[in-house]
């Protein structure tokens, strides 16, 4: 399991967190999707339009959020050019 420190303003101490390759697959996803739209200058309401899904969901997308439909995500992949070899040495990284 990966750990991340995580800041807890409560005792002012860093607390460790650990993130499980769901989450850890979900955050690299995210940063993946957004390198990809800044790269083909659509906005995430343009995306969401092109990808027949809402602004909120391509948000939701962005921030890591591990509750996504893949059929969502493939629509996205796909407005965006995203190859499947990316994505899979997306999965290699975080299985290594």
């Amino acid at each position: 399991m990966v750990t991340s420190n995580v800041y807890d303003p409560q005792d002012e101490n860093v607390v460790q967190q650990e993130n499980s390759p769901d989450a850890m697959m979900a955050v690299k996803r995210s940063e993946l999707i957004f390198k990809y739209r800044m790269a083909v200058g659509l906005t995430q309401s343009e995306l969401a339009q092109q990808a027949n899904v809402t602004q909120k969901t391509i948000s939701r997308i962005e921030r890591g959020d591990r509750n996504v439909r893949q059929t969502t995500l493939k629509k996205v992949y796909q407005v965006l050019g995203i190859p499947d070899e990316e994505l899979e040495a997306l999965k290699a990284q975080l299985d290594t």
